[in-house]
């Protein structure tokens, strides 16, 4: 009798080799036909998707087995075994996830081979890998056709990323990482990153990525390369868009390697167009006024451009990075006034002379003294811009001009205005100030504008109710200088009564003696700090 736990399984497996026994004779051909476990399913050491996965031992040279004994971790289930074809089939049920054993035990009638068995292990793994996709971002937008693929995924996962028209993949490191390219069309393309563990699971995530390798394409109508500008320091960039909408760029200026403007073209669209420039006293340092798009067409305010020669670069950015540009020299001479712009090597006429002497004085700058600002005045001024601790640019920026330039301060309680340059007072002047019923403001304003011989027009006060203009004269209360402030209605100023230099005696402005406010002017500029003390 068999033994329980085992029993015997006919096999058909087709072979019609009982001939050949009467040929060589029976035991020859035991020998030859010397059976054996071909393979078995799941492969040894592989891994499966299911908890029930059916295994599979396949047999080679065997007709019938006896005393048959199955066994999957440990537990007997020969009796669910079930043969055909030259084939075991063991089903299972419930298995956890992990590493399981199998073995599979029987006999033959051929007696070089009465026992025939097989171990092997395999793991159930019914989870999903895990993936984690770095970068591209979706949407993401490449400037190269070579997109790169990278993230983390399962250790040992192959991770493959496919597309319309072609596919990469590759094999997560030990450490759970990947990275791979893919060669992806131009334009918008949808893309698939699957990682396949080694039991079949999958995690896939999709996203788009465009491919934008072709820069847009920008002309400029004005200004033209080369022009001199002498009447603004401000001039509109006008111009046309190639194959790209205009609101999905970005529109910018870089002078003299500096950016000075960048604006979404979204912002430009819908605005109203802008006005060309005209002589204006607005420091250098003012930003742009915007964009104005219509069609393809644009308006781009570059903000003031440094007197002297400089070199303009009108460009456009898409959203892939790639960039379009116009670059033009441009000459700027649009003012005499030093102190109120940026200058730069070229610039010329008394604004340059200023800043030589300005220079010379200072012991920085050696030879002649001329009306233009030359490289050698560009040293000069390096080595004065080391000297305060400002960024050694060689151009008069803002930061230059403020210590160049100076600051006003009005001690109300002295009655004095003193005139600072390079942190030490470089002018002293005695003032009237405002009487206690009209009291001058205190606080930090600004130079707002400067004019000679000005016309004295009556305030918005009651105590000028019924008053006219006065024009320029000796009976003016300005004088002949005024210089306004960003304190309301409020400015330093020229005065015919000299006896009220040193009181309390006006409406809130800062009188002087009228040859000190004529010394004072030459040296004021539109920007310039004015601080008033109590």
């Amino acid at each position: 009798m068999a033994q329980r736990g085992r029993r015997n399984v006919w096999v058909t497996s087709g072979i019609g080799a009982a001939a050949v026994a009467g040929v060589v004779g029976f035991g020859a051909w035991q020998a030859m036909e010397k059976p054996a476990i071909a393979s078995v399913s799941p492969d040894p050491d592989g891994a499966v998707a299911s908890a029930a996965p059916q295994l599979r031992v396949n047999l080679s040279n065997i007709d019938r087995v006896s005393d048959l004994s199955v066994q999957v971790d440990g537990a007997d289930v020969t009796p669910a075994v079930r043969g055909a074809k030259g084939t075991l089939l063991i089903p299972t049920e419930g298995l956890k996830d992990g590493l399981h054993r199998a073995h599979v035990r029987f006999r033959t009638d051929n007696v070089f081979a009465r026992t025939v068995e097989r171990s092997w292990q395999f793991t159930v793994d019914t989870k999903a890998p895990e993936m984690a996709l770095k970068s591209p971002a979706n949407d993401a937008i490449s400037t190269k056709r070579a997109v790169v693929f990278e993230g983390t995924a399962e250790p040992g996962s192959t991770v493959a990323v496919a597309w319309k028209g072609g596919s990469r993949s590759t094999t997560a490191t030990p450490g759970g990482k990947f990275r791979l390219r893919a060669r992806l069309p131009e334009g918008l393309t949808a893309t698939r990153v699957t990682a396949r563990d080694k039991a079949g699971n999958t995690t896939a995530s999709d996203g788009e990525v465009i491919v934008d390798t072709i820069a847009p394409t920008i002309t400029v109508a004005s200004p033209k390369g080369g022009a001199t500008l002498t009447a603004t320091d401000t001039p509109l960039v006008t111009g046309t868009i190639g194959r790209d909408k205009p609101e999905l760029l970005t529109f910018g200026v870089t002078v003299n390697g500096r950016q000075t403007v960048s604006i979404p073209g979204a912002a430009g669209v819908g605005a109203a167009p802008l006005a060309d420039g005209a002589t204006t006293t607005v420091a250098s340092s003012t930003p742009a006024a915007g964009l104005s798009i219509e069609g393809k067409s644009f308006q781009l305010d570059p903000g003031a451009l440094p007197q002297g020669k400089n070199v303009v670069e009108i460009w456009v950015k898409d959203a892939a990075g790639n960039v379009a540009r116009k670059r033009m020299r441009l000459f700027v001479d649009s003012t005499n006034e030093f102190g109120e712009h940026d200058m730069v090597v070229g610039a010329t006429g008394d604004d340059a002379k200023a800043l030589n002497e300005r220079l010379k004085g200072l012991g920085l700058l050696r030879g002649k003294v001329t009306a233009t600002f030359t490289k050698r005045t560009r040293n000069a001024l390096v080595a004065y811009q080391k000297r305060r601790s400002v960024k050694p640019t060689g151009v008069v920026d803002q930061k230059t001009r403020d210590a160049m330039v100076g600051k006003i301060v009005v001690d109300l309680s002295e009655r004095t205005l003193r005139l600072y340059r390079d942190g030490k007072v470089f002018k002293r002047y005695k003032v009237a100030v405002g009487q206690p019923a009209y009291p001058t403001p205190t606080g930090t304003f600004k130079v707002v504008n400067k004019q000679v011989d000005p016309t004295w027009m009556p305030p918005s006060s009651p105590w000028a109710k019924g008053l006219g203009p006065i024009p320029p004269g000796p009976g003016n209360p300005l004088g002949t200088r005024w210089i306004g402030t960003s304190a309301p209605a409020v400015g330093i100023h020229g005065t015919y009564a000299d006896y009220s230099i040193g009181t309390a005696a006006s409406h809130g402005c800062m009188r002087m003696h009228i040859p000190d406010v004529e010394d004072l002017y030459k040296y004021v500029s539109v920007g310039m700090p004015v601080v008033i003390n109590p």
